[in-house]
């Protein structure tokens, strides 16, 4: 008897005779039979399978898939709304496969049995597999649109097993993917032409990947393949795969690395198969399952702390990268002179500098200026509105440190590392430095760190970062006795889990894996960084971001670039872009000194902006075009603008610069970006980084970076009229300011600087009588740098990496250098056209590393590129970093019409080679 007739023979019964059910309850009770026999889904499972030829098809509420009856493999995916099929089914035809250490192959279509069974009441498929390898696939259909699959492996092969292949690579038709998602920091998505270009990536979870998760759109439709974990992470190889052996085909790689021993039974997590909604509802599925959005969040690790840290950038500070480095000098150099206060990155502080000595961070080396040194660095800072978090690495120790020198009786170096299969301690080499990875399981190892950390807290540290553990893919371990439940492909990963959450303290690690969000305060990193010094080859030509870490842990972790990558801080407009759309906070290096405008950006930016939102969730991120994204936070919405040539209407009124962005609040309190066109009037020419912050009687605009220019503002909701005034950025006034009233707007001049003084912001105020100020400052005209748009050539370049082409590319940190000892040198720069040229400013990097020189240097002129003139004979000019390491030329002439301009270095006071970071030419 069925569960409906069961149903039905219950209602009769309840009363005894179907004459006691009057006549007007028959509708009703019509109503609910037919709801016991027809509506499955609310007795039961809904799904049905169906023997149809050589396959079993089950069918669901909005999908179909099918299996071969002989050997379990599936054969498609297919969701019930689309057209075609999502997948063409396993390669080889095998559900499963799986390799032991000596490479031997078993895979589920050579069973020596096989069978299944339909539990139709779970909608539950179950396979069975006799062997060597015992396999019971259990495949749950879900009422949603989910498919749930689970394997449990019993392994009679005499052999260790050390990877499990399964679902085994989920065939699709590559020309169909539009394109699919990997969860590279903050999400990779690589476009179609990825797999129409017969490519293949996998990545190890957890390691270069930070979810256990992989998903495509397809014109077929939309899947995800994704884990649900237990107490232990599986160490997962996710991604795609081409296949060589099938035409036109890629696949889902989903291969979990393994140490299952001969006898041994091990279970492998849930692996759900979601099919429609995009990306954003299987990454939401994705943290329901995985426990993620029960983590604990910002608020209850740093409570009312947390307003501050939410308002700081990350500021690097390296001693030992610093000229005449001392705790004293990072005080009165850089902590006292920032405008913005931030998270303080002290780095390389310990005897022997970066990369050296680790576990052995304190006492710091005595040549920064001993104990006392440091305590009143710390307390000026913390004084200051700073918070400090140094950079440490507990998870590798040097070969050379003194803790591995004086290891204890009966401690040995292999009891404490990882142990690698062929019995050695696990050593990694990054260029000269060398090191243990650390067995994070030893009580000696954990006692250690437990050590440093209390020494780092007393010394008045506000937090611990630290590197490797949150990006380093898991490695094996064999060592003895690892903890119940793990064997050697997850007990490291467990062991770094176990230590995050007994830290009990702020702890920041390099990159970040989701299980970490838990315990962590912040994630420094991405893979922006890996794509841009050549590390990810294979996907980076094809990657543009999407912010699935922001959906997942934003209000858990505080995301960061990556602590000490001078690559990804916040010092151009693409990566103050691309922080905005992506939901990263701020940071910059202090190497540059703190008079750094890229500085000012991040402390703006972060304070009156990013601070606002900062533990927001993503709540969307969609395409607007070609070349637009937005990213949806709430309350709070950016815009992003990724074609560096041209602007962007946002609407009527507001138009993005190319490359711009624009970050708006809900409630139209907040509004900040790069602009072109603000509140219908356009800018004047050249960058404006703007920031707008209103409030009921007054309205603030901050311009950190950017040509003076008028702004309109929009005035206050009931405002008669306004007054307006510059500000330092310490609050400071330096002087009233015109301000003229056309209907609702307000239009002033923001000019940069004012009275000798930098204006850190214009404030308008409301007022019950016109603006009577008539004094106005002129605003500096912005001047061409035709340079920038021509291309250089030079005689001798020291290294690539001191190329020509430095010398022209707007960044004057980076620079040109010759080959050393062979003066006369020559660096030609091609303006495009004939053009008047009037005065030419050159530059090193305004950095007190270098010391002050003198170059000698003759500017020659050409028409044409071959025969060259002088246009100012040779003399020295000297650069100094004090006074900003530039030097101007005026042309004798007044003017001069040359196409090319060539300078011809003779002399260098201080190293010989011809050195720019800049040559800028008006």
């Amino acid at each position: 008897m069925n569960g409906n007739m069961r149903l039905l023979k219950g209602i009769r019964a309840k009363k005894g005779k179907w004459a006691r059910i009057g006549a007007a309850s028959l509708p009703a009770l019509l109503l609910i039979v037919a709801a016991a026999l027809y509506a499955p889904s609310v007795f039961g499972n809904s799904a049905r399978l169906k023997h149809d030829g050589g396959l079993l098809v089950v069918r669901g509420p909005g999908y179909e898939t099918a299996f071969r009856a002989d050997n379990g493999a599936i054969v498609y995916v297919r969701d019930k709304n689309e057209d075609g099929a999502l997948t063409e089914g396993n390669r080889a035809e095998a559900l499963w496969w799986a390799f032991a250490e000596d490479d031997t192959a078993y895979h589920g279509a050579k069973a020596d049995s096989f069978a299944y069974e339909w539990k139709k009441r779970k909608g539950e498929l179950v396979l069975r597999y006799g062997g060597p390898l015992e396999v019971e696939a259990t495949v749950r259909f879900a009422d949603d649109s989910r498919i749930v699959m689970q394997a449990r492996v019993k392994n009679g092969t005499g052999k260790t097993i050390k990877s499990f292949r399964f679902p085994y690579e989920l065939k699709l038709p590559a020309a169909q993917v539009e394109d699919a998602l990997l969860p590279m920091l903050p999400g990779a998505k690589l476009k179609g032409a990825f797999f129409r270009e017969n490519n293949s990536y996998e990545a190890p979870y957890p390691g270069i990947l930070f979810a256990s998760y992989a998903a495509v759109r397809t014109s077929s439709g939309n899947l995800a393949v994704y884990d649900a974990h237990g107490e232990t992470t599986a160490t997962t190889n996710i991604g795609f795969k081409n296949q060589v052996d099938d035409a036109g085909k890629t696949a889902f790689v989903h291969d979990y690395s393994t140490a299952l021993a001969p006898g041994a039974e091990w279970t492998t997590p849930e692996i759900v198969l979601e099919l429609g909604g995009d990306y954003k509802d299987s990454i939401a599925s994705y943290g329901e399952r995985n426990g993620i959005f029960d983590y604990r969040s910002l608020e209850d690790k740093l409570g009312k702390e947390l307003a501050d840290y939410v308002r700081l950038p990350m500021y690097k500070m390296d001693i030992s990268a610093i000229k005449d480095a001392s705790w004293n000098a990072l005080t009165d150099r850089y902590a006292s002179r920032l405008a913005y206060p931030g998270i303080l990155h002290p780095v390389g502080f310990q005897t022997g500098g970066h990369d050296e000595n680790y576990p052995d961070f304190m006492p710091p080396d005595a040549k920064w200026g001993g104990d006392d040194a440091l305590r009143a660095f710390v307390d000026d800072a913390h004084a200051k509105g700073h918070r400090i978090v140094p950079y440490t690495n507990f998870s590798w120790w040097g070969v050379n440190s003194p803790t591995l020198a004086a290891l204890p009786p009966g401690t040995a170096l292999k009891d404490i590392a990882v142990v690698q299969k062929n019995g050695e301690a696990l050593k990694e080499d990054y260029g000269e430095h060398s090191g243990y990875v650390m067995n994070p399981h030893h009580p000696f190892v954990t006692k250690r760190i437990t050590d440093e950390h209390k020494k780092l807290l007393a010394a008045g540290f506000d937090g611990i970062f630290e590197d490797q553990w949150g990006i380093r893919s898991a490695p094996y371990m064999y060592n003895g006795n690892l903890p119940e439940g793990t064997d050697a492909s997850t007990a490291y990963f467990r062991g770094v889990r176990d230590y995050f959450r007994s830290a009990g303290y702020r702890l920041f690690t390099e990159d970040g894996i989701d299980a970490l969000a838990d315990d962590a305060v912040g994630f420094m990193g991405t893979n922006l960084l890996w794509d841009l010094l050549g590390y990810r080859p294979k996907t980076a030509a094809y990657t543009e971001y999407y912010p699935m870490i922001g959906m997942l842990v934003r209000d858990k972790v505080l995301l960061y670039q990556h602590n000490l990558a001078a690559e990804t801080m916040t010092d151009d407009q693409a990566m103050l872009r691309w922080n905005a759309a992506m939901g990263y906070n701020l940071s910059a290096d202090l190497y540059n000194g703190a008079d750094n405008p890229w500085v000012e950006v991040a402390g703006v930016f972060q304070s009156q902006v990013l601070s606002r939102y900062a533990t927001a969730p993503v709540r969307n991120y969609e395409q607007l075009n070609e070349t637009a994204t937005r990213t949806d936070f709430g309350g709070y919405a950016v815009t992003a603008n990724w074609d560096d040539a041209k602007p962007y209407a946002l609407d009527e009124r507001t138009e993005l610069a190319p490359g711009g962005f624009d970050i708006a609040s809900e409630d139209g309190s907040v509004r900040a970006g790069n602009y072109v066109k603000y509140n219908g009037y356009a800018l004047d020419p050249g960058e404006h980084d703007l920031v707008e912050v209103r409030e009921k009687n007054e309205i603030r605009v901050y311009q950190p970076f950017g040509s003076d220019t008028t702004v309109r503002i929009v005035k206050g909701k009931g405002w008669p009229h306004a007054a307006a005034a510059a500000y330092t950025a310490q609050g400071e006034k330096i002087a009233d300011l015109p301000v003229k009233e056309e209907g609702d707007g307000l239009l002033f001049d923001y000019i940069a600087n004012i009275l000798g003084r930098k204006v850190g912001y214009v404030a308008l105020t409301r007022s019950e009588k016109p603006s009577e100020v008539t004094a106005a400052f002129e605003k500096a005209k912005l001047e061409e740098n035709v340079a920038l748009s021509g291309e250089a050539v030079s005689s001798t370049d020291t290294a690539q990496e001191f190329a020509a082409k430095l010398a022209i590319d707007g960044d004057p940190y980076t620079y040109w250098e010759s080959m050393a000892d062979k003066f006369p040198q020559t660096l030609t720069i091609d303006l495009g056209q004939e053009r008047d040229i009037k005065r030419l400013v050159l530059r090193l990097p305004p950095q007190d590393a270098w010391e002050k020189r003198e170059q000698t240097v003759e500017v020659q002129g050409s028409a044409d590129g071959s025969g060259f003139a002088a246009i100012v004979s040779a003399m020295a000019y000297t650069f100094d970093p004090a006074a900003g390491n530039a030097a101007e030329i005026r042309l004798e002439s007044g003017a001069a019409k040359t196409r090319f301009v060539r300078l011809v270095v003779s002399g260098n006071t201080a190293w010989p080679a011809a050195q720019f970071s800049e040559v800028e030419v008006y």
